[in-house]
């Protein structure tokens, strides 16, 4: 019987050293920059001081009251926010007692394609303000966030869940539970909304004449 050849491993003690590898033309790695390079300071991007704008009947008395200078005037005069009454916050004569501060959110289309009303609200919100008896306001830190949910004692994680707990009301069959405000959550939504669009409807108009 004949044994099948094996592969034999020959090991060669002394001798001369195999030869080095060649030198690598690679350059070597660096230690990482731990702080930045002093960036060159930029110019701005239009350059020159900045200088206050003119008021919207200041542009229409400088222009001569052209359609132009009507437009520009009523595109320079759109409010940057809005004020709109939290519902269910009045105080007892009426006047709002909590005031949601919005600012334009430009996700119409999202919202028109189906954004749930709480959502929206929250990207809407410039800031949250609690208005005393006497008149006064305050801002409340942070606006739908941690420190809100924690001063009206709820446990949430997301603006727009709290937003559905501060526009809520009691269950009437258990006063432990909570049941959000879903038609004053849809109105408010739809006034934010109403607004943003308000100054863009009024511009196109006058664009038409």
């Amino acid at each position: 019987m004949t044994t099948p050849d094996r592969a034999t491993i020959h090991a060669v003690i002394g001798g001369d050293p195999p030869p080095a590898p060649p030198a690598s033309t690679e350059p070597e790695a660096q230690p990482p920059i731990t702080t930045p390079p002093v960036a060159e300071p930029r110019e701005p991007d239009l350059g020159g001081p900045a200088l206050a704008s003119p008021s919207p009947d200041e542009i229409v008395a400088a222009g001569g009251g052209s359609l132009a200078d009507r437009l520009r005037a009523r595109y320079e005069g759109i409010a940057a926010t809005e004020e709109f009454s939290v519902p269910g916050y009045e105080l007892p004569d009426g006047r709002p007692g909590m005031i949601l501060v919005a600012r334009a959110f430009g996700d119409r289309r999202a919202f028109n394609e189906g954004v749930e009303n709480e959502v929206f609200i929250a990207k809407s919100t410039h800031k949250l303000l609690l208005v005393n008896d006497d008149g006064t306001r305050e801002e409340v830190p942070g606006g739908w966030g941690p420190q809100l949910a924690q001063m009206i004692g709820v446990d949430v994680k997301k603006a727009a869940d709290l937003v559905a707990l501060v526009i809520s009301r009691p269950d009437p069959n258990d006063r432990t539970r909570r049941i959000p405000n879903v038609a004053a959550i849809g109105g408010l939504a739809t006034d934010i909304v109403a607004w943003a669009r308000k100054s863009q409807g009024e511009a196109e108009k006058d664009l038409g004449e």
